[in-house]
């Protein structure tokens, strides 16, 4: 059999493939580690309350498993996604701006008050968001609610017949979700067309840069 040699640039290139690799595995395994410390700590905060605790704050053990699991996978996602994209966004938003300074600083002037556009959009699109988040929440946790009570109980609603009511009743604590999701929806979207923006600078660079 006949061995390919490999050639310096070769060698370079898969010693960085795996750096990358080993760097995206060890984001990985800490977010898993991160969010199964949450989730235990989590629990035993849960367990440690009064009973009071339940009759007043907790409306069922529904919320209590979804702020459990989902929670933790939340903040799971943005270890291990949000946080490094973050920071090569940051990083090229910088540097898209400093080395245009040192190498044009005229054309760079021109466009950096212009950074307020592309700034505003994300920062209201975020709020935005993050609001339409909570009340969805909200919303979920009333539908879980009535889909716990029916299945805990499941012999008294086949006692009384009352299937039907507690379909019709899901469905309309669902209805609440489905509103906030088709807002959510528009709001990204939203959010998709402003990036026409930076179509707008591309189109001023190339004007002024033309004069």
């Amino acid at each position: 059999m006949k061995y390919k040699k490999m050639s310096s640039n070769d060698i370079a290139g898969s010693s960085v493939k795996k750096k990358e690799n080993g760097s995206i595995r060890s984001i990985f395994r800490s977010s898993e580690r991160q969010a199964s410390r949450m989730r235990t700590r989590d629990l035993k905060a849960v367990l440690r309350q009064d009973v009071g605790y339940f009759d007043l704050n907790v409306t069922s053990t529904a919320e209590v498993v979804t702020s459990v699991s989902s929670d933790s996978l939340i903040i799971q996602d943005v270890i291990s996604e949000k946080v490094p994209s973050l920071i090569t966004t940051g990083a090229t938003f910088i540097g898209c701006y400093i080395i245009p300074f040192l190498i044009l600083w005229r054309l760079a002037l021109v466009i950096f008050p212009f950074i307020i556009l592309l700034v505003a959009p994300s920062l209201i699109y975020g709020r935005i968001l993050q609001s339409l988040a909570r009340k969805i929440r909200v919303e979920y946790n009333k539908a879980n609610t009535i889909a716990e009570q029916a299945i805990s109980s499941i012999r008294t609603v086949y006692a009384f017949v009352g299937e039907r009511k507690t379909t019709t009743e899901f469905s309309a604590a669902l209805q609440g979700s489905l509103k906030l999701g088709l807002r959510q929806g528009m709001a990204k979207g939203l959010a998709i067309v402003s990036n026409g923006i930076f179509f707008v600078l591309w189109a001023l660079i190339v004007y002024y840069g033309s004069i």
